[in-house]
């Protein structure tokens, strides 16, 4: 566990640079969201934190080459990159629930957000954050850098434009309404498929290094 700590603060370090920076800009643009849409305040920050674990993925030849000698076994490196990107997402989440019910309660908004709706699309964005940590995994030393934009943006355009897009928002509400606990089921779910990702992953990793 120590060096699958190690190696997520390893991969932290690498893209510190540009995090608060795009931390700033999806905060300020989620804080105008807020004033209309809960779900899309948070959805945004979901949004956002996509992106920025992507960035992890994004290495220059020398840093690709740096990597290849940090000391850990292959699913170590998964595993960190996998819990580096589950922690993003979660901080990010949160940071979207707080800055909705900070509004809300200074008398700048008056709309919430229901405990069910915000686990169900927190684990949305899980499900989707494993899809993209495996397409850059499966994808990325194949056809190169080149692809590496499609692959980051495709995610998060499927939540924000997707799940978070007033049709889906109204099928979603109406199918938690009517069902006892779901958003917390869909929440396990997405938590469920990061593992799965993971072993996906190193599967991917250790056929292509021939380990």
């Amino acid at each position: 566990m120590k060096q699958i700590i190690g190696y997520m603060e390893y991969d932290y370090m690498n893209i510190k640079r540009g995090m608060w920076l795009t931390v700033a800009i999806f905060t300020a643009v989620s804080v105008i969201f807020s004033f209309k849409s809960a779900v899309m305040a948070v959805g945004y920050m979901l949004f956002g934190a996509l992106i920025l674990a992507s960035t992890m993925f994004v290495q220059t030849v020398q840093t690709a080459s740096f990597d290849a000698l940090v000391p850990g076994s292959t699913f170590q490196k998964v595993a960190a990159r996998y819990l580096g990107s589950f922690l993003v997402i979660t901080a990010s989440g949160l940071a979207g629930f707080l800055l909705v019910n900070v509004m809300r309660l200074a008398g700048f908004s008056d709309v919430g957000i229901e405990m069910q709706l915000l686990a169900a699309v927190g684990g949305i964005g899980l499900f989707l954050l494993s899809l993209q940590n495996l397409a850059f995994y499966a994808l990325l030393p194949v056809t190169g850098t080149q692809f590496a934009g499609l692959i980051r943006m495709v995610p998060g355009f499927i939540l924000f434009f997707g799940v978070l897009s007033g049709k889906t928002q109204a099928v979603l509400s109406g199918f938690l309404q009517h069902n006892s606990a779901p958003g917390f089921a869909i929440l396990g779910a997405g938590a469920a498929s990061l593992f799965v990702g993971v072993f996906l992953s190193w599967l991917v990793v250790r056929g292509r290094d021939g380990e």
